[in-house]
């Protein structure tokens, strides 16, 4: 009896630690995305070495994995516990017919969450000499979304103009751009020149 007890106990608390994992993942994630959500209310974007909407996803994913591989162990240790047969076996049949109707609902959330987290587009950051820095954010589809944000504080950047000269092929970051300040903010992409206006 000792040894089954044991048995059980240790995926149980391995499983409990996961889920509060997962609890504090999807804490931090809806933290994040809220923060985002309020500065982007304001024409800004928050950036924390990548867009905050990127590293909210990672939290979400990072919940998504702990508290499926916690319930994963914490539920059939709970279960098997239960003492007689038949009550333990139709909780087992309802637990795996509910885990089999979650697993489409929280594949798409998963699958949204990485399509965030790996980034649909690209945010480049470009730093002048003086280290004065732009943002530059390109869609992720056919590239034809160009918009340009300057640094308002030091995690903000404020969305300044659309910039349709450097969108489409080839991408911004296959455009070996550079950000210059002599005389005003001006990014060069090849031939073309766009100032900026801070």
């Amino acid at each position: 009896m000792l040894g089954r007890k044991r048995h059980f106990e240790t995926p149980g608390n391995l499983g409990t630690a996961l889920l509060v994992a997962a609890a504090l993942g999807a804490w931090a994630d809806h933290a994040i995305y809220e923060a985002y959500r309020a500065a982007a209310r304001d024409d800004l974007l928050l950036y924390i070495g990548m867009p905050a909407d990127s590293i909210s996803s990672w939290f979400r994913i990072a919940a998504l994995l702990s508290g499926g591989a916690g319930l994963s162990l914490l539920l059939p240790a709970l279960i098997g516990r239960i003492p007689k047969k038949i009550p333990r076996r139709t909780a087992g049949w309802i637990t795996g017919v509910a885990v089999a109707a979650a697993v489409p609902y929280f594949g798409l959330i998963f699958l949204f969450a990485a399509l965030g987290a790996f980034g649909i587009g690209d945010t480049l950051k470009f730093v002048a000499a003086d280290g004065t820095s732009v943002l530059v954010s390109q869609d992720g589809f056919d590239g034809d979304t160009v918009i340009i944000y300057t640094q308002h504080d030091e995690y903000h950047y404020k969305r300044v103009s659309d910039a349709p000269e450097i969108s489409g092929w080839p991408r911004v970051k296959d455009q070996d751009c550079q950000l210059a300040t002599d005389g005003g903010l001006t990014l060069i992409c090849g031939a073309t020149r766009l100032d900026i206006d801070r």
